[in-house]
């Protein structure tokens, strides 16, 4: 049996189901899970679920894990969350058998973690300031000004901050502009900001247990996020694409440093160099997949089923 952890909504994580031929248990973030029994022993050990829509689920008979977003969800009280939680990993965790991704939990993405992993690894980043001051912040924009400008992007993975009135989402990234400045106050919340890299083009790198499958974004617009806008197909063009060997290996290590063997990561090529610039831990697929007709459907369903750990 597989277990896959998953977000609610994922085209990718139901193409993966389409092609197995075994047994499957999905937990999407909203599901409502209940532990039923954890029976431990010298002789056997025991773990029963169920969920809304499932009961006696028995945990022990897994062969392989894809943690790809969601998580164990009680419905209750953060306490008993996080009771869950514990429990779960206790048992799951120290299993022997194949795991795909990691949690979210112990994956809360540090940008600058990774991108000085990233540079440890002698792959070129942009240059980057962190700050919560007006001040700072000015004289870095009057560096770049004349140049390609700044931009700025969340330091998390955690798509909004919620006050009183309204909900604010961090997860697009957009450019610092001479308004913008003018309206900013002398000290505010800590953030991310980055010289701006104009690219010839961007690219995004899917890396599964070891293979990397790429593509080149071509936006022919002056887009900061080309999520921000929805694109006519001719102003787009996505195409496969091959890394070069120097760079993948280097990407594979920043991968490894981070006990990542599944997840996606940005890059932008300009100026004949290569610019890290991040690593999403549950990937973002899809689009990509279904654009390069990579069927990696196909491989991943494989490997779940194959249900072996791969040694490094």
């Amino acid at each position: 049996m597989i277990l896959i952890y998953s977000k609610d909504v994922d085209d990718f994580v139901n193409n993966v189901i389409d092609c197995l031929d075994e047994d499957f248990i999905r937990i999407g973030e909203a599901d409502k899970v209940s532990i039923e029994a954890m029976n431990i022993s010298n002789e056997k050990s025991s773990y029963l679920l169920k969920t809304g829509y499932l009961e006696n689920i028995e945990l022990e008979k897994i062969q392989s894990i894809w943690f790809n977003g969601g998580c164990i969800n009680s419905g209750e009280t953060d306490y008993e969350n996080k009771c869950y939680e514990v429990l779960n990993d206790a048992f799951i965790l120290q299993k022997s058998i194949k795991k795909i991704g990691k949690r979210i939990a112990d994956f809360e993405t540090n940008r600058l973690d990774i991108m000085l992993e990233a540079k440890e690894q002698g792959l070129k980043i942009p240059h980057t300031l962190i700050t919560g001051s007006k001040e700072t912040l000015k004289a870095f924009y009057d560096t770049f000004d004349q140049k390609k400008g700044i931009i700025s992007k969340r330091i998390l993975d955690t798509l909004f901050y919620q006050d009183d009135e309204y909900r604010y989402n961090f997860n697009l990234t957009f450019q610092i502009t001479s308004d913008i400045l003018d309206k900013t106050p002398d000290e505010f919340a800590l953030s991310f900001f980055q010289e701006r890299i104009i690219a010839d083009f961007e690219i995004r790198v899917i890396y599964i247990d070891g293979s990397f499958y790429s593509i080149a974004i071509h936006v022919f617009d002056d887009i900061i996020d080309y999520r921000t806008k929805l694109i006519e197909m001719d102003n787009l063009r996505i195409v496969p694409f091959k890394l070069p060997s120097v760079i993948e290996e280097k990407l594979e290590r920043v991968f490894k440093k981070f006990n990542l063997n599944y997840g996606s990561a940005d890059l932008m090529y300009c100026d004949d160099d290569y610019y890290f610039l991040e690593i999403n831990p549950t990937g973002q697929i899809s689009f990509m997949n279904n654009t390069c007709n990579y069927y990696l459907e196909n491989k991943l369903a494989k490997i779940l089923q194959d249900g072996k750990q791969k040694t490094n």
